[in-house]
């Protein structure tokens, strides 16, 4: 009876072991909206070793085009679950999870939109400051042990505007909102990427 005892234990710790072959994984991603960022993920025990907690983080400068003379940054922060449907830890997986955007900046030279009194129009500085929150749901497969790869596609179920809003202020105190438009490629919620680390 002992000995049954024995043999069960090592077996369920060898499962146990098996599910958590090298569960840590580090790298980097790239991909909408993240552009380059770091990712990390860990696989757990539970669910027979398919649960993944993973978590993405990137700190770009404001892409070329929205202020004439800018200085700004955009950051992007995603936290949620991978769940693995087939081995533990590996192949294809979903992504459920939540995303933050943020631009802030400012950008000099902008001019305003309507005269004034004198009929002249004005040069201001502009201030970006904007953010959005989304659900994302996204499949993906991981490819490789030690050394990974992972492409992955999704959807982000709050999707950002259109056009984002510049604070123009003036130096006579007058100030005034003017709105660019975002590349439609942004706006559709649609999420793409694709990722290259590795696991200890």
């Amino acid at each position: 009876m002992k000995t049954k005892f024995t043999l069960v234990l090592i077996a369920l710790i060898s499962i146990s072991a098996i599910s958590q072959e090298l569960p840590t994984r580090v790298g980097l991603k790239a991909g909408l909206p993240n552009a380059v960022g770091v990712n990390a993920e860990y696989v757990t025990p539970y669910l027979k070793g398919r649960l993944a907690p993973n978590v993405e983080a990137s700190l770009f400068p404001i892409p070329d085009g929205l202020f004439s003379d800018r200085d700004g940054t955009i950051t992007y922060l995603q936290g949620g679950f991978n769940y693995y449907f087939f081995k533990p830890g590996d192949g294809l997986y979903s992504n459920l999870s939540y995303g933050y955007l943020k631009g802030k900046g400012t950008g000099e030279n902008i001019r305003a939109e309507k005269p004034n009194a004198n009929g002249e129009y004005m040069i201001g500085k502009g201030y970006l400051n904007e953010s959005n929150h989304s659900i994302n749901l996204k499949v993906g497969n991981k490819f490789g042990n030690k050394y990974y790869f992972k492409p992955e596609v999704g959807y982000a179920f709050n999707k950002l505007n259109g056009d984002h809003a510049i604070d123009v202020r003036f130096a006579d105190g007058s100030r005034e909102t003017q709105y660019e438009g975002i590349p439609g490629v942004f706006t559709k919620g649609l999420l793409f990427g694709v990722g290259a680390g590795i696991a200890f």
